[in-house]
């Protein structure tokens, strides 16, 4: 598998984490091993907790709600990219 997608689902979006089901848990690295993935010409450092959750309070400048779907593709060992075409950016506070 090169890609992984999936629509997220209310708890997902409120609680910023994407959960990975066990057909596509070995698309992603092991429990606890850092990985980066670009997004928006920015680079994260992520990781998959212990209940194979992504946590992804670091993406959340951008508004990720219900139904939008993520599509992560592979790049190589340790290294993704991001596209989210339904979410957008949050609006600057200043």
């Amino acid at each position: 598998m090169k890609e992984y997608s999936k629509n997220l689902v209310k708890p997902e979006a409120r609680h910023r984490y994407w959960h990975i089901h066990k057909a596509d848990r070995d698309f992603f690295p092991e429990s606890g091993v850092v990985f980066k993935m670009k997004f928006h010409d920015e680079t994260y450092e992520l990781k998959v907790n212990h209940k194979d959750d992504i946590m992804t309070g670091k993406l959340y400048k951008y508004r990720f709600l219900e139904v939008h779907r993520i599509i992560v593709t592979k790049k190589k060992e340790n290294q993704y990219v991001l596209k989210a075409p339904d979410t957008k950016l949050y609006p600057s506070i200043s």
